[in-house]
């Protein structure tokens, strides 16, 4: 079992060539998975970087065919994790990140780059019709998108359209899985505040209002010549990712998949006061407070408060919802489990312990802890947040954080 990498192109995911990647590290999540006060959740990405790699190492018979594999936005990188039988049989194996190349660096022994996401790419993708921006009276843009009776991944869906599909060479390899899909929520997006409408952003904010979805675009491979990303979203009822089956890891001295088993703790913020458009005595302003936690008798617990500001929010309901959604999620003592696994182990079946390919950030995990003296022996239900590595087999995982039972 080990990672293998391939070039493929951004627009059409056409998979074309493996090139060998002597060192490098990933990570891939599903929202902000930090133990942090007042933090927000965002949406989930991937990440590829410290790459470089030998002249000697990239695919082509000549150096410039092997310049333009790796031209800048037009060619990708992806990391896929290869079992034995993936190998025996000559198959790529499971895609677990891929991105198209950045910044690139040449010297003569060999070429180093960044990579670039795809919400990175969708971080230079701007919501506005065709023909619409500029095209009013005196240079003005009062053209308007409006989207009614969605769900929120709906609409998510539908930016994500807009802002690929129907621009000229706009296209990438993405599902805009629930476009259509009928709900009650409503967004209008103006085309004069092109500044704030950012493909990325918005998508960001529709992730981080008060029972907002999670959101990820995850690799997979329809054939094995081509590339895909699938745009998963949480519903409104349920803001979480689905997922096939509910996956389990152990923990306990010398035994269990996970090793190196952390608890982080951190307290509670009662009080969001945020801030929207505007200045001074006309600026929007919210408060969002639980003092649930206060109140319990015989319970001395201390005042926290914090604000959150977003001077593009001119909207007081919206304001509100994400001054909600902040406090919502740092309401209570927080603690927070972290570990790590090894894909190459296998347990008594001889499956692999931690599936790669197979379990994703954002899906639901028990977690069954015995033997570890800063917790009781028990099953704790969490949600896998983020998993990160090099060209090793080590994995890091963040799990979500929960409430804190040491209180």
């Amino acid at each position: 079992m080990v990672w293998c990498s391939w070039v493929f192109e951004t627009m059409t995911g056409v998979i074309h060539a493996p090139i060998d990647l002597p060192k490098f590290a990933w990570s891939v999540d599903v929202s902000d998975s930090s133990l942090a006060t007042l933090k927000d959740k965002g949406v989930g990405d991937l990440d590829l970087s410290g790459v470089t790699v030998p002249w000697g190492s990239v695919p082509g018979d000549t150096m410039q065919a092997k310049r333009r594999i790796l031209a800048p936005d037009r060619y990708g990188i992806m990391l896929a994790w290869a079992s034995q039988h993936d190998l025996d049989m000559g198959l790529i194996g499971k895609p677990v990140v891929a991105a198209s190349i950045g910044v690139r660096t040449d010297t003569a022994i060999d070429t180093s780059f960044n990579l670039t996401s795809p919400f990175g790419l969708l971080d230079h993708r701007y919501l506005v019709r065709e023909g619409k921006y500029g095209t009013g009276k005196n240079g003005t843009s009062p053209d308007s998108i409006k989207f009614t009776n969605l769900s929120y991944r709906g609409i998510a869906s539908e930016i994500g359209w807009q802002c690929t599909d129907a621009k000229p060479s706009g296209a990438l390899p993405i599902d805009w899985t629930y476009r259509g899909e009928r709900g009650t929520r409503t967004r209008e997006y103006s085309a004069w505040d092109i500044q704030n409408n950012g493909c990325r952003k918005l998508l960001t904010d529709l992730s981080n209002i008060q029972n907002g979805p999670d959101m990820q675009l995850r690799p997979y491979l329809p054939d094995q010549g081509h590339l895909r990303f699938a745009f998963l979203a949480g519903s409104d009822s349920d803001i979480w990712l689905g997922q096939k089956e509910v996956h389990s890891l152990g923990y306990a001295p010398y035994a269990g998949a996970l090793d190196e088993l952390t608890v982080d703790h951190l307290g509670a913020v009662h009080r969001v006061y945020a801030s929207g458009a505007g200045t001074d005595a006309a600026q929007i302003t919210a408060v969002a407070e639980d003092l649930t936690l206060l109140r319990k008798p015989g319970v001395n617990w201390p005042l926290r408060e914090s604000t959150y500001s977003d001077s593009d929010t001119d909207n007081l309901a919206v304001l509100k919802a994400h001054a909600a959604g902040m406090l919502a999620a740092n309401d209570r003592p927080l603690m927070q489990i972290t570990a790590s696994v090894y894909a190459a182990d296998t347990n008594t079946d001889g499956a692999q312990s931690f599936p790669v390919g197979d379990i994703w950030p954002g899906e639901l995990v028990k977690l069954d802890i015995r033997d570890y003296p800063p917790l009781p022996d028990g099953v704790y239900s969490t949600r896998l947040m983020r998993m990160s590595g090099d060209n090793t087999n080590k994995i890091e995982l963040v799990f979500d954080v929960m409430e804190d039972i040491s209180v």
